[in-house]
């Protein structure tokens, strides 16, 4: 598990130091998510780094963490790659795909279960740009061994770029 987040922070770093920055938009984000199949409700972070001189291509990882219930804890890591198929004025639609991992752990008479599972994120997602601010609602499918929609709406804060 470090190994997984240490490749990850790794591969995060060098997309954000690229010296192709020059065209290059970072946003970073945060929302509320709902995973349908567990039925709780979470709080996201992301941030998402568009590709310099592929202006249709972002790639993104993020962090959800769904609120307790029943004395179960669940989690889930994202990395995602997105095409951007249509951009006017202020609107922004993409399709994406990526890895998931996830974790859920229940606390039962004084122990711990819990499990673990890496699976593939299909979704769609849309932005408003609202001015310095974006608007977002976006969803995806888990396929995994906790198989699930999940819808996730938010604000995202762009940084740099064009």
């Amino acid at each position: 598990m470090k190994t997984f987040f240490k490749i990850s922070a790794f591969l995060m770093a060098v997309m954000a130091l690229s010296t192709q920055e020059t065209n290059a938009q970072v946003k970073a984000g945060a929302g509320m998510a709902f995973g349908s199949e567990i039925e709780q409700v979470g709080i996201q972070g992301d941030i998402h780094y568009r590709l310099a001189n592929t202006p249709a291509i972002q790639l993104s990882g993020g962090f959800i963490y769904y609120f307790p219930k029943d004395e179960q804890d669940f989690y889930e890591v994202n990395f995602n790659g997105a095409y951007i198929f249509y951009e006017k004025f202020m609107f922004k639609s993409y399709g994406y795909t990526g890895l998931n991992y996830s974790r859920s752990s229940v606390a039962l008479e004084g122990s711990d279960i819990s499990e673990n599972a890496f699976g593939l994120n299909v979704g769609a997602g849309a932005e408003y740009d609202f001015g310095g601010l974006l608007a977002f609602g976006d969803l995806k499918y888990v396929i995994s061994e906790f198989d699930q929609p999940v819808f996730s709406i938010g604000l995202r804060i762009p940084f740099g770029g064009s």
